[in-house]
């Protein structure tokens, strides 16, 4: 971590600076691993004392005890034969209340075979079964370690009591808990294998402590030009890149094109739109191409064959055209380039007809959000403004405070990293000024997804579950500023190849319930490594303050640095001002009031680029709105401060 931390407090206006500058990493402490958070045990699982097997006709299974993740751990052997489900039911010698406890962690592991549904019940005295179901779980050869589910992913599956209409189920009176094997439709599925279950656990996850504070990380240079040497040597003569380096069958998936574009747009140089370098010149080539092959009503096709340009899934799948559509807006910034205007409207319009009255665009969480960027990139903030309400008030659990992921059409609670960091960069932004639940987000996956790779070795984060590293994931999550984010970092670094890319995992894992792992060299790894070493691929949102006793402060179009939202605000006493410093510059922070007189001055000194952050102590200040000035060099920032008493 490499922070400037300055701690102010002036009674009578007397400044006292204290600066605490973290430039070596091996100070940072050891980051705590796999299981990341522990509640109350609720079976143990070092007896087969209350078990027992049921299974259907033509299937059969048996238990036993073996070596378990922690101590002893039931092996749930299974045979499904010609039968459709066998499961290990456990019966509670007494009721057990559940009520007051909101998260589920359960540690399994699977074995090589074919692909069934694992389901997860309880059950209460009144013959209420509430389940969730998990596809591919049973064929993940590997301790899967205190999986987390949420209590809300819990629906009624079936009622078989005194009274069949009866639908909830009463959590403080459970007095069965049953794992599941079954087929996953009539045709599929089957085989036989084993299960292995260890310590079902439960906590109560509102009462987590939260993050208070956004962390950052010390850059790397060589990194970060590392990555885009890979990005720029995976192009093809069709403008395309290579979304995998071994893949059998490449394809070129437009998500990461928007990603490779952005890094260009980043890196490159032009002129009076004429690219002076590669990045620049690769950019402009797969513009050309994308542009060219824009349907008439604006969206884009979804994959195409890198080297030939064929096109081979066009889904519609909201989320890439939204990524296509930023990155687009990032290019046409930088490289003033007129062949991209028309296709850039034309894509916005499409993604702005997605928008539904109620702020929804689609059961994604992510894939809203990503159109929440495009039209903020776009300037469309009518239509951000609507999705805005829909992210803030539909798919955010305000007791266990994270944004759901809400792939289905039902109520999807599932943990997703996706959802937490895109959404955390949303929350933090100007317009939604919402970094408490960015930071408490964060803080959630930071516990839930974080997870080891197959050797133990290595600490990241998957995109759920946690089965293992996902590489693009933990990016993510050091963007935007997670807690321990510099030595998840030394470990993304230590898997950078000596080409330069990223793979998209430590090991290679498939399940249709936690997503796709694996070991080849990706585009969107290599990106978003890029992108945790300097900054997240998100639309710069500019904003303008004005004070009414006659100064205005505005902020630049192009500043050298970014005053961040100070935090919390509202606040009484206590406030944190953080500031990133592009370029080495001269720097002076003026506090002034609602009137537009200076009421503090704090330093004016040369200062090298990096991370600031200020926390002031203004136990002497009257109750009010103030203004917080950042001026470096001749550009100036403004964010309002609101005093309470």
């Amino acid at each position: 971590m490499f922070q400037k931390c300055v701690r102010v407090h002036f009674p009578g206006l007397v400044i006292f600076f204290l600066i605490v500058i973290f430039i070596n990493s091996n100070i940072y402490p050891q980051v705590p691993c796999t299981p990341a958070w522990h509640g109350q045990i609720i079976i143990d699982c070092e007896t087969v004392q209350n078990w027992q097997v049921e299974f259907d006709q033509g299937s059969s299974g048996s238990l036993k005890l073996t070596t378990g993740f922690i101590d002893q751990a039931l092996q749930f052997n299974w045979n499904l034969g010609t039968g459709d489900w066998v499961q290990a039911k456990y019966t509670f010698p007494e009721p057990v209340n559940l009520a007051q406890l909101d998260l589920f962690g359960l540690s399994l592991h699977g074995s090589l075979g074919q692909t069934n549904r694992v389901s997860l019940m309880f059950a209460d005295i009144n013959g209420v079964f509430y389940g969730t179901d998990c596809d591919g779980i049973n064929t993940l050869n590997r301790w899967l370690k205190n999986l987390p589910f949420p209590k809300k992913l819990f629906y009624h599956f079936f009622t078989i009591g005194p009274n069949p209409n009866l639908k909830l189920i009463d959590w403080s009176q459970i007095n069965r808990f049953f794992v599941v094997v079954k087929r996953p439709a009539p045709a599929e599925g089957g085989g036989s294998g084993q299960l292995l279950i260890d310590h079902l656990q439960a906590d109560r996850a509102a009462d987590w402590p939260r993050q208070e504070q956004f962390e950052t990380i010390m850059s790397d240079t060589a990194a970060v030009n590392r990555a885009v040497k890979y990005l720029l040597s995976q192009q093809m003569t069709s403008g395309l890149f290579r979304s995998w380096q071994e893949e059998s069958e490449p394809r070129a998936y437009l998500y990461d094109q928007a990603l490779t574009l952005i890094v260009f747009a980043r890196e490159g140089k032009w002129a009076n739109g004429i690219p002076l370098n590669e990045a620049a010149q690769q950019a402009q080539k797969l513009v050309a191409f994308l542009c060219a092959r824009q349907k008439p009503d604006g969206h884009w096709a979804r994959a195409w064959h890198p080297e030939t340009g064929d096109e081979l899934v066009d889904d519609r799948w909201i989320g890439d055209q939204a990524w296509w559509v930023m990155a687009l807006a990032e290019y046409l910034n930088q490289s003033k380039d007129p062949s991209a205007a028309n296709a850039l409207q034309k894509g916005a319009d499409w993604l702005e007809k997605m928008i539904q009255p109620t702020g929804k665009v689609v059961p994604s969480t992510e894939g809203t959000v990503d159109v929440w960027w495009a039209m903020i990139a776009n300037q469309r903030f009518e239509s951000a403004e609507l999705i805005q309400h829909y992210l803030l008030t539909q798919v955010w659990d305000r007791d266990l405070q994270y944004w759901w992921r809400g792939r289905a059409e039902i109520p999807d609670p599932v943990i997703a990293m996706d959802a937490a960091t895109w959404l955390t960069e949303f929350a933090k932004s100007p317009r939604v000024n919402r970094p408490e639940m960015a930071l408490a987000a964060l803080s959630f996956v930071r516990r839930t997804l974080v997870t080891t790779d197959d050797s133990g070795m290595l600490c990241g984060f998957d995109g759920q579950g946690p089965v293992s590293i996902w590489c693009e994931g933990t990016a993510q999550y050091i963007s935007a500023g997670g807690t321990a984010a510099q030595s998840f970092l030394e470990m993304l670094l230590s898997l950078q190849r000596a080409d330069g890319g990223m793979p998209g995992s430590p090991n290679n894992w498939s399940s249709e319930c936690f997503g796709w792992l694996s070991s080849w060299t990706g585009l969107a790894p290599t990106a978003w490594l890029y992108f945790a070493l300097t900054r997240p691929p998100f639309p710069t949102i500019q904003t303008n303050v004005a004070v009414s006793s006659g100064a205005s402060f505005n902020q630049p179009q192009a500043a050298d640095f970014i005053l961040w939202l100070p935090f919390p605000n509202p606040f009484n006493n206590f406030v944190t001002l953080s500031y990133l410093l592009k370029h080495e510059n001269r720097v002076q922070i003026t506090i002034f009031n609602i009137s537009g007189k200076e009421v503090l001055k704090l330093g004016d000194s040369l200062q090298p680029a990096g991370n600031y952050q200020i926390k002031l102590n203004v136990e002497t200040f009257a109750a009010g709105l103030y203004f917080c000035q950042l001026r470096a060099g001749l550009q100036t920032q403004t964010r309002k401060l609101l005093l309470l008493k």
